[in-house]
């Protein structure tokens, strides 16, 4: 790792098994990129890696979410408790947490989007149950800077520009050391991960996502420092892969559709060719969406509801 940069990793409950969260030095103190889950088997690890380097709590002067998945920020008020830092969170993001923080308004709502996208209410059910235990993650959090993208922290390895790079969550972030060529890309970049892009009301996830790699192809990078996954280089042909991803998903749902009318679930079932858990369901119904939305400002698709469930069409 860099000089003034430490990867701690801590593990995670399931699936992608672990969470790299960043340790950089400041002129005074530390910055921590992202907190991983609030679990005992992630606080310990975490609190022995920084005995390890000999830093205490209180070295801990800020705190940097690069969103507010509960991965990335579950710990985040246990944290703040113990080290008295400032914390940092985009400005959509925390608004984003204030709705994800009101549990019975959210299960609701994300229950409604599920029903009207053809998902059976059996598995709505079995998708309710697991997320109860995740979504206590999301407590509300007062953020000290509310970012907005463009902000500079000064750190013992260069300066640190903060770049809003939205689609994978609203207010996400990553944070470029330019003289340094360094990105912390957050979920932004995973190097063998294609990143979730959900649906959200009002808004266009994926339109914003490709924008968002584009303007990031821009830059110089020599070192990419995911939030899952090993540090990997080649950011450029990591961009044109994943955008060529999203692009084959897209001729994908368009070939589905011509065959027939299909409801986002049924499309689910075709484009994934394994079974999946009720946890991933529910992702992978909100990527659908998020595809389909991106297809319908396009002119390529349109939605049709019938009895309470939509139906998708070519456009």
């Amino acid at each position: 790792m860099l000089p003034g940069i430490s990867l701690i990793v801590l593990p995670l409950p399931f699936a992608l098994g672990s969470i790299n969260v960043y340790l950089v030095q400041l002129t005074g103190g530390y910055l921590l990129v992202d907190c991983g889950m609030d679990t005992h088997q992630c606080f310990e690890a975490l609190w022995l890696s920084l005995a390890d380097r000999g830093t205490a709590w209180d070295g801990i002067r800020q705190i940097l979410l690069t969103h507010v998945h509960p991965d990335h920020m579950g710990m985040a008020p246990r944290l703040l408790k113990l080290t008295g830092a400032k914390l940092l969170l985009h400005v959509q993001d925390a608004e984003y947490l204030a709705e994800l923080a009101q549990w019975e308004h959210y299960r609701t709502w994300v229950g409604g989007v599920l029903r009207r996208s053809g998902v059976s209410a059996d598995l709505i059910a079995k998708i309710d149950a697991g997320a109860h235990e995740i979504h206590k993650s999301f407590q509300r959090l007062k953020p000290d800077v509310l970012l907005t993208g463009g902000e500079k922290i000064l750190s013992a390895t260069g300066e640190l520009e903060v770049l809003w790079t939205p689609g994978h969550s609203p207010g996400h972030v990553c944070l470029y050391a330019r003289e340094r060529r360094v990105l912390f890309s957050g979920d932004q970049m995973l190097e063998l991960i294609s990143p979730n892009i959900g649906w959200h009301p009002e808004r266009d996830p994926l339109s914003e996502y490709l924008n968002s790699l584009q303007e990031l192809a821009r830059l110089d990078i020599d070192l990419v420092l995911p939030a899952h996954g090993d540090p990997f280089s080649g950011h450029r042909e990591w961009i044109q892969r994943t955008m060529a991803h999203h692009e084959q998903r897209c001729a994908s749902i368009l070939r589905l559709l011509d065959a027939a009318p299909q409801t986002a679930a049924a499309l689910v079932n075709q484009l994934w060719d394994r079974r999946l858990e009720p946890f991933h369901y529910r992702f992978a119904v909100f990527e659908v969406l998020a595809h389909l939305e991106y297809l319908e400002r396009q002119g390529k698709v349109a939605r049709r509801e019938a009895d309470g469930v939509e139906c998708w069409l070519p456009g």
